[in-house]
């Protein structure tokens, strides 16, 4: 989410193999230097119940950037 005191643009969680690797820094496995665990709960909750694609191709890649 981006609020007056961030600095990276915010760019939602658009396919499972995302998620996964969110829940996987979320529980440790993971290392993930730039987010907070704030931010990956943030993430997380804004794509819940959300139906994603299993991959998404280097096409599409631009089109979330």
């Amino acid at each position: 989410m981006t609020g007056p005191g961030c600095h990276k643009k915010h760019t939602p969680i658009v396919s499972e193999a995302q998620r996964r690797f969110f829940y996987a820094v979320k529980e440790g496995k993971v290392s993930a230097p730039g987010l907070s665990k704030a931010e990956i709960n943030r993430h997380l909750r804004e794509a819940k119940g959300k139906k994603l694609v299993a991959r998404v191709g280097k096409k599409l890649r631009k089109i979330y950037r």
